[in-house]
């Protein structure tokens, strides 16, 4: 008998996709965790009431309000590369590197909220940070125009349909930095703020959802029209 007949067949198309979601996850999780970081305790101070505790805890109202926000912006993301990679089967040099340059500005992304955080008032950090989310959905966008330009490392469930859909939440995950930039002109922490406003599409129901689950859709369909 032949070695070849032996030994089982190997794919060809690629490598395994699991190390980089091993390595993703690992990333976010660090850069979640540093978040929290940026929120400094005082050092060598004592306060001689609850009531002066509780001044100096509100005065770190804009730290707190950037780590809630940079938490769940990190979290939004982390889904986002979650379902992407619910498309893909294998990876290639090129997708690895795509990721890994991701992941490089995922831990940028503790900075850029220290920054804004403690200069929320100046317009520079403002732009950074925003800049900062831009380059990461501008990166998932490439990853998905990579895996659509080479099907070969797709799965089945890539169809044109849900990388329409897919496009259509990078647009408008897009479309909040930009608009925080813009109103940060005039209020920085407005613009701030304006981030809140991602949960919108990320807790509201999907048509992607649907799209990757029919028949729970068609189930629920039939299910209301008996009621």
């Amino acid at each position: 008998m032949s070695l070849d007949r032996e030994m089982p067949s190997l794919d060809k198309r690629g490598l395994a996709k699991t190390r980089i979601e091993t390595l993703a996850d690992g990333i976010f999780a660090v850069a979640m965790t540093l978040l929290v970081l940026d929120i400094k305790s005082p050092e060598n101070r004592a306060f001689e009431t609850t009531v002066d505790l509780v001044a100096y805890l509100v005065a770190l109202e804009h730290s707190f309000a950037m780590y809630v926000i940079s938490f769940f912006v990190l979290a939004i993301f982390w889904i986002s590369h979650h379902l992407m990679f619910h498309f893909v089967r294998h990876v290639d040099r090129r997708l690895l590197w795509l990721n890994v340059a991701f992941l490089l500005l995922v831990t940028f992304v503790p900075f850029s909220t220290d920054l804004l955080g403690d200069h929320g008032h100046l317009m520079l950090p403002v732009l950074i940070y925003g800049a900062n989310l831009l380059a990461l959905g501008l990166l998932l966008a490439i990853q998905l125009r990579y895996l659509v330009a080479h099907r070969e490392l797709a799965t089945a469930d890539l169809t044109d349909a849900v990388v329409a859909q897919i496009w259509r939440g990078l647009k408008l995950y897009a479309s909040i930095p930009v608009a925080s930039m813009a109103v940060s002109l005039a209020s920085p922490r407005t613009g701030m703020y304006m981030y809140l406003l991602l949960a919108i599409p990320t807790f509201a129901p999907s048509r992607l959802d649907r799209l990757l689950h029919p028949g729970a859709a068609a189930r629920a369909d039939t299910s209301g029209e008996d009621s």
